[in-house]
């Protein structure tokens, strides 16, 4: 599919349930869109939230990634994902976030060319609906026992507490309070955001021990393997890794050092949409468990690729996490079926929704509001 025109803008987005996560509560979002058009006249969309603390990419730097790497890709034809990201690799280095956003654009407007869906193009399609999993983080001054006990009745199934917000202590008696609150066949897990010290880690999985919480995700900053064999070592509690799982070469490493359990896959980590699937089925093969993510708060755009992207996978057991329910407004006329804590892939061709562009870009911002 040769390329002939590709537009780029970061939108600041309203979050409608703020999250707190290691700390912090998060209002608003930056997110890098591209809409790329083939010579042919076929639409796509990409999305990439900031996320400088897992990928080292700001929204300007990502912005500047994306115009930098265009020029390069404008009159040339492509035939895969996996072309598409090689090229982009021999453009720029890193800048996985930037990549994941254009090759995006590029899988949804191939598969429209193609008149199918996303997944046709990547895969054996093995699910058409997936639960997906609710993020409880003191959100709106409700109890977080009373807010995943709300959503349980609503139909969720799947659950994550932020934690690595106050002390070891604090953190375990809330992350009981869901664990008691919810009947046994609810998935509850953690996620400290890399929130804690080793020596913090170690004492809310002895707090927590017996509890019957599912996983344990990125108690601590990425760094020694030494650390990780530890938490691992001492834990009952299947340990993940979110930001340290930043390239497929990190995830060759936790696979070859057995390091922990799982990990939590977003495309902005690993370059695309193209990539995730490439190193979840690897994932797979080592039997390391998979949490397939966007990063919050994406919208309807990454929600729907990331659907896409869970059809074809064998291994899911530990969730999708999909976050345009957390922002304020929906930016596509048909955005994906979410009934009792249940999502339905979309059918449609590309991704599967047709994004309101006018509304998008009424969120655009530029100059000096991209550094604040």
């Amino acid at each position: 599919m040769k390329i002939k025109i590709v537009e780029s803008f970061i939108g600041r987005l309203t979050l409608g349930i703020p999250l707190k996560m290691a700390g912090k509560l998060i209002e608003t979002t930056d997110n890098l869109f591209l809409r790329l058009e083939s010579d042919d006249g076929f639409v796509g969309w990409g999305e990439a939230a900031s996320a400088p603390t897992m990928t080292g990419e700001t929204a300007a730097g990502m912005l500047g990634a994306a115009r930098f790497m265009t020029p390069d890709i404008l009159g040339k034809d492509f035939l895969s994902g996996e072309s598409f990201l090689n090229y982009l690799d021999t453009r720029i280095v890193g800048n996985n976030a930037a990549k994941s956003a254009l090759e995006m654009a590029f899988m949804d407007a191939l598969a429209r060319q193609k008149k199918m869906p996303l997944y046709q193009l990547l895969g054996e399609k093995y699910r058409s609906s997936v639960p997906a999993l609710w993020m409880v983080a003191g959100q709106g001054g409700v109890s977080d026992a009373d807010q995943a006990l709300e959503k349980y009745q609503e139909g969720w199934r799947c659950f994550k507490v932020k934690v690595g917000m106050e002390s070891p202590s604090a953190d375990a008696k809330r992350s009981i309070e869901v664990l008691n609150a919810l009947p046994k066949d609810a998935q509850i897990s953690a996620d400290a955001n890399q929130g804690y010290q080793l020596n913090q880690a170690l004492e809310y999985l002895e707090l927590i021990r017996g509890k019957g919480l599912a996983f344990f995700e990125q108690p601590i900053a990425p760094g020694k393997d030494n650390d990780w064999r530890a938490l691992s070592a001492a834990s009952e509690v299947p340990i993940g890794v979110d930001e340290s799982l930043s390239t497929i070469e990190k995830l060759e490493h936790f696979l070859d050092e057995k390091l922990v359990q799982g990990g939590s896959f977003k495309t902005i980590k690993l370059g695309g949409v193209t990539r995730i699937v490439q190193a979840c089925k690897l994932a797979t093969r080592d039997q390391f468990k998979i949490n397939l993510a966007c990063k919050v708060a994406e919208t309807s755009i990454a929600t729907s690729a990331l659907l896409q992207i869970a059809s074809v996978l064998p291994e899911l057991s530990w969730g999708v996490s999909l976050t345009n329910l957390y922002l304020r407004d929906e930016y596509t006329k048909n955005p994906p079926i979410f009934k009792s804590g249940i999502a339905t892939v979309p059918n449609g061709h590309g991704i599967g929704v047709e994004v309101d562009e006018a509304f998008l870009r009424s969120t655009k911002i530029e100059g000096s509001k991209l550094f604040s």
